[in-house]
């Protein structure tokens, strides 16, 4: 079977001679005559080439060759004695921008033409999305940028595509790599994710039987699949810890990196014992392994060990922050919400920045927060497409108070901003699904509701619901001294009006 090439010129995600070639093409302001071939010649210093082996070169069917390497290893030995190595290649790409023939210009010169910073940048941001390019070198590239040292940058970036730079790839190679990436801290073999998949994929009338067949023969992905089915309480509807430990164990084992996580979170929340330290420091081992493994979960429940000081950590609220940043920079919506309470507690403006992010991934209660923020601000339209996108969470991570704040501010009386008229079907439909999952302010204004109800229509048959939410409120962790009198001054008007006794028999 013949093997699919990556083309070196037609994306943003390798930082080639294709691309480079590619951008300076597009960026030009006379198309008709950034020719590739007129642009190698520029790079190479010479006065004619194959339209074919640019071609070849530039979509990447072909690495380059040895004699075009040498000439730039010789640049790249003057340009360690003499900066100006570079120059006049430079001016030439900067004439094929502009349009215009530049010749016996200076470095400081062409770091302020505003075609060469925009190259510089195409090429930075290209470059932060190849994955050959270390974190130390792009740290190294992004000070040229900061200090618009653009040619130095420029000069970089074609020993990258010319030195560095790897071609052909092949479509194929590039899935075995990250494959091999995927696999480097586990004991996983191609052979279990084949069969896995397998299955997956085909899905039999016999899916249970065979995927616990898979499992007891050491299968890592089928162990996982059962383990956190056990976890969540899929298999019986309730969840059976002792067993999906006994499947996560095989997972972990072979370093599987959620297992290792939801083993730690089983024993930081009690459900495999009484949350000793004993279980806390094996939390801890198992969280450390997620970490190693590439948990991002994990990274996050190490933050919160050291927020809080749980054994066998000391409080340590700064080395919590870079666990949560870590976790962060992966887009894990649970760290970015921890670092945002921690500048809100601090009275610090940047856990705006934490929560907006959040929100933007759409996780539930950070886009409650922001429907929050922007309702006290006044902002009611961004406030409510906010609360929207919380309620569209799936059930398990929705914030409920989503329904409440939809429920209070945009259906109790309308919304004008929203075109949204007053909605008491859907007012009471909201607070009812936040009180059942014991949101206390819904349960609250549902009391107040059905008391005003009676006192308008005497129904007497909304005595049970008075009776019912007022006992959820006493009943609530959260019910204090404040909450009692409001109920009371509420449950006292009632009993002057209609001398109501069945409130308090």
């Amino acid at each position: 079977m013949k093997k699919n090439y990556i083309r070196m010129n037609e994306n943003d995600f390798y930082l080639s001679l294709g691309n480079f070639i590619r951008s300076v093409k597009e960026m030009a302001q006379n198309k008709s005559s950034a020719l590739q071939t007129e642009i190698f010649c520029i790079l190479f210093s010479l006065d004619f080439v194959s339209p074919t082996t640019v071609n070849n070169y530039c979509v990447g069917i072909r690495s380059i060759g040895d004699t075009y390497k040498q000439h730039y290893v010789y640049l790249s030995s003057r340009y360690k004695k003499d900066k100006n190595a570079f120059l006049s290649i430079l001016l030439g790409i900067l004439s094929v921008l502009n349009g215009k023939v530049y010749k016996e210009e200076s470095i400081s010169f062409l770091n302020e033409q505003e075609s060469i910073k925009k190259l510089a940048i195409k090429m930075y941001n290209i470059s932060k999305n190849d994955a050959s390019i270390s974190k130390e070198e792009l740290k190294n590239w992004s000070l040229f940028i900061e200090e618009k040292n653009y040619y130095a940058f420029l000069v970089e970036v074609l020993f990258h595509v010319v030195l560095e730079n790897k071609q052909p790839l092949y479509e194929v190679d590039i899935r075995k790599k990250k494959m091999e990436e995927l696999l480097l801290d586990s004991y996983m073999g191609y052979k279990g994710i084949e069969d896995y998949l397998q299955l997956k994929i085909k899905e039999s009338v016999n899916y249970d039987y065979t995927l616990k067949e898979l499992a007891s023969k050491g299968n890592v992905l089928a162990n996982y699949e059962l383990g956190s089915n056990e976890y969540l309480g899929y298999v019986k509807g309730y969840p059976r810890y002792s067993l999906a430990y006994k499947y996560l164990r095989v997972a972990y084992e072979a370093g599987h990196a959620g297992a290792s996580y939801l083993l730690g979170k089983m024993l930081y929340s009690g459900l495999l014992g009484s949350q000793t330290n004993a279980d806390y420091e094996e939390a801890y081992t198992y969280f450390l392994q997620g970490k190693k493994l590439g948990s991002m979960a994990s990274v996050n429940k190490l933050g919160l060990m050291y927020l809080h000081g749980i054994f066998p950590v000391m409080k340590d609220i700064e080395k919590a922050k870079v666990l949560f940043l870590e976790a962060a920079e992966k887009n894990y919506v649970y760290a970015l919400n921890n670092l945002g309470m921690i500048h809100e507690k601090s009275h610090d403006d940047k856990y705006l920045e934490y929560y907006k992010k959040s929100a933007s991934l759409k996780e539930s209660w950070a886009c409650n927060k922001m429907g929050e923020y922007y309702r006290k601000q006044g902002d009611m339209v961004l406030a409510y497409g906010y609360y929207m996108d919380a309620i569209d969470a799936d059930y398990k991570h929705l914030c409920y108070y989503a329904y409440y704040n939809l429920a209070k501010y945009f259906y109790k009386h309308g919304s004008k901003e929203n075109g949204i008229e007053k909605e008491e079907t859907t007012y009471l439909e909201y607070l009812e699904l936040a009180s059942e999952q014991d949101v206390l302010e819904a349960s609250i204004e549902l009391f107040s509701y059905y008391v005003k109800k009676y006192m308008q229509t005497k129904d007497k048959s909304i005595y049970d619901e008075i009776l019912k939410y007022k006992l959820k409120i006493e009943t609530h962790s959260k019910f204090n001294k404040q909450i009692k009198k409001e109920i009371e001054r509420n449950l006292e008007e009632i009993k002057k009006m209609y001398s109501l006794t069945i409130l308090y028999p």
